[in-house]
């Protein structure tokens, strides 16, 4: 008990000073804890150049010439959240026409549970990627189409706020989304607030288990659109189902077939001629695709494409493509590109063919820096996989 008291005491001498000190002290200073931390950063890009032989009908003035559409430049920066999950900032630059534009610019958050993306990224408006040499090759049966504006940008890229929802380890998602098409080159009267709703169930295995399991990928989503027509505003929907399958189980020799459908329920009162994205279509495409990996290291793949489209509201409105490509990687990230394509066009859209020849390189890389968080696609995902 004696000691007790003396213990306390001792401790009554040492901290009652210092407790009278800090009440009576005209100031008190409360530093922030957490003070700046450096986020994860992921820089990625790809040149893709190509020397383009065309003979279009469909552009009779159109000549020869050196093609850098899908060249890109990526960052990303994100960091680890308080509690759970990983939010960040995505920038990415591509050229477009001659000028460098904004293609990704948006924020996000994901967890193990969900994810949430505001911003421009890549619209939602078709789900599979089919081996081509760049996403817009086939861009006219592969992709709803903008019913507010004809350029080719926007019908990949676009403003929207996103959710998915993972189901069973990102394997499988059901998301969610709303935006807007429209942008600077949009149709005049084009609705200018949220013109875009869609949802979507995907099925995809991870890149380590695409080689090995029957079914890579498969989806089915629907699109809206609001399109201006003399009588109001109509919503235009779309239906989309796809699929990419295995022909065989062996990851140094994959073959593999892929199909997708687009049916467009498109507007009532649609100038059909001028705006065919707001009209009523069905689009296929069908793809074959081998990839040789000897020694499990990807080297090269060839594909052969086929894809038709009919417009309802059109006598003969029907075009068909097929593209034939071979690629060859030198070294990682290093590629030779060869593509030859060819479309026929029915009298309702015109008439006469278009053939082009594409020969070309692409070099790649993906590179990471103070990496606190250990998880994470490679920031090329956000590109057009032509080699898969």
């Amino acid at each position: 008990m004696k000691n007790f008291l003396m213990i306390n005491k001792t401790l009554s001498r040492l901290f009652l000073p210092m407790l009278v000190a800090t009440l009576l002290s005209p100031e008190v200073f409360a530093l922030e804890v957490d003070r700046e931390v450096m986020p994860r950063i992921q820089l990625g890009g790809r040149i893709m150049a190509s020397v383009d032989a065309v003979e279009l009908d469909s552009d009779p003035d159109a000549e020869t010439n050196i093609n850098l559409e899908d060249s890109s430049l990526l960052l990303r920066f994100d960091k680890r959240m308080y509690s759970d999950g990983v939010a960040g900032a995505t920038i990415g630059f591509t050229e477009n026409e001659d000028a460098v534009v904004f293609h990704q610019l948006n924020g996000f958050y994901w967890n193990r549970d969900y994810a949430v993306m505001i911003g421009r990224g890549r619209l939602r408006n078709t789900l599979l990627e089919l081996p081509l040499m760049r996403d817009d090759d086939l861009l006219d049966y592969t992709h709803v189409g903008n019913a507010s504006s004809d350029e080719e940008f926007d019908q990949i890229f676009g403003k929207q706020l996103s959710f998915d929802f993972f189901l069973d380890q990102k394997i499988q998602r059901v998301g969610l989304w709303a935006g807007t098409r429209r942008n600077g080159a949009a149709y005049t009267g084009a609705p200018g607030r949220f013109d875009s709703l869609g949802a979507s169930y995907i099925y995809e295995q991870p890149e380590d288990l695409r080689y090995v399991k029957r079914l890579r990928h498969a989806g089915l989503l629907v699109d809206g659109q609001k399109v201006e027509t003399t009588t109001g505003d109509e919503w235009s929907l779309a239906l989309v189902g796809g699929a990419e399958a295995n022909l065989n189980i062996d990851p140094r020799h994959s073959w593999s077939l892929a199909g997708q459908v687009i049916l467009n329920q498109g507007v009532n009162d649609a100038p059909v001629v001028a705006n065919l994205a707001a009209g009523e279509y069905t689009s296929v495409v069908v793809s074959l695709r081998h990839t040789g990996r000897p020694k499990l290291l990807t080297r090269y793949q060839a594909g052969l494409t086929f894809a038709y489209k009919d417009y309802a509201d059109i006598n003969d409105g029907t075009q068909w493509s097929v593209v034939s490509n071979a690629f060859y990687r030198l070294g990682q990230g290093v590629d030779l590109l060869m593509q030859l394509s060819y479309t026929d066009y029915g009298d309702g859209l015109g008439g006469g063919n278009d053939a082009v020849v594409q020969i070309g390189m692409a070099f790649g890389f993906d590179a990471m820096f103070n990496d606190t968080i250990g998880e994470r696609d490679s920031i090329l995902n956000l590109e057009h996989g032509y080699i898969q």
